[in-house]
C-alpha cells in the first residue's frame, strides 16, 4: 500500500502467502518480516515481489503457534528479530547475521502479546501485569509502564516519543496514546 500527502491508502497488490501470518514488521526497504501461525518457521522474510524466504541464521524451537501466541518485530539499526512466546512469558532475542540468540524471562513479564521497537528498545504488551515492558536489544528491562489497561497491541513512534496501546482484542474498547520522556 502506499499513502499519499492527503493520507488516503492505495492498493498496490495483494501478495499470496504460503503460510498464515499474525504480524508483520519491516525488513528493508523491499521486504518485511512476518510472524507465522502454524508453521515451525516462526518468522519468515517476503518481498514486495511476493518471494517468501528463511532467515537463514536463525535455528527457531522446533513448536508452531496458533494465533495470538507468538508476535515478533524486527530492529534493522540493531539487527535484532524478537519473539513472544506467550504460553512460556518470554521474549527471544535473536541476532540476525551471527545467529546467536537469548532468552528474556522475567515475572514482569506475564502474556507477552504486542511488541514493536524503536531507538534501540524494545516495548513488549504483558497483559497479565497490564504494563508494557521496555527492554534493551540485550534483553535488559529498563522499565515497566502501568498502562492501566489489559495492553495486547503497541506501537511506538519512530523517534521513541509516542506510544500507541490498544486492549481492544479481547473485549476491551480503547486505545491509549502515551507521550514518553526520558531522564
Amino acid at each position: 500500500m502506499s499513502v499519499d500527502g492527503k493520507s488516503s491508502i492505495t492498493l498496490m497488490k495483494t501478495l499470496q502467502t504460503s503460510t498464515k501470518v499474525y504480524s508483520i514488521c519491516p525488513y528493508d526497504v523491499n521486504r518485511f518480516i512476518v510472524g507465522t501461525v502454524g508453521d515451525r518457521r516462526h518468522a519468515r522474510v517476503i518481498g514486495l515481489n511476493g518471494q517468501e524466504s528463511d532467515i537463514q541464521s536463525l535455528t527457531f524451537p522446533d513448536k508452531t503457534y496458533r494465533a495470538g501466541y507468538c508476535y515478533c518485530t524486527y530492529l534493522p539499526s540493531d539487527g535484532v528479530l524478537a519473539v513472544t512466546d506467550c504460553s512460556k512469558n518470554t521474549v527471544q532475542l535473536y541476532q540476525i547475521g551471527t545467529g546467536t540468540s537469548k532468552t528474556v524471562k522475567d515475572d514482569r513479564i506475564q502474556y507477552p502479546a504486542g511488541i514493536c521497537g524503536a531507538q534501540g528498545r524494545l516495548f513488549v504488551t504483558s497483559w497479565g501485569t497490564h504494563t508494557v515492558v521496555e527492554m534493551t536489544v540485550q534483553g535488559e528491562i529498563v522499565k515497566c509502564h502501568d498502562v492501566g489497561m489489559k495492553p495486547i497491541t503497541i506501537s511506538v513512534s519512530q523517534d521513541g516519543g509516542h506510544m500507541v496501546v490498544g486492549d481492544n482484542v479481547y473485549g476491551g474498547t480503547s486505545i491509549n496514546v502515551f507521550k514518553m520522556e526520558y531522564a
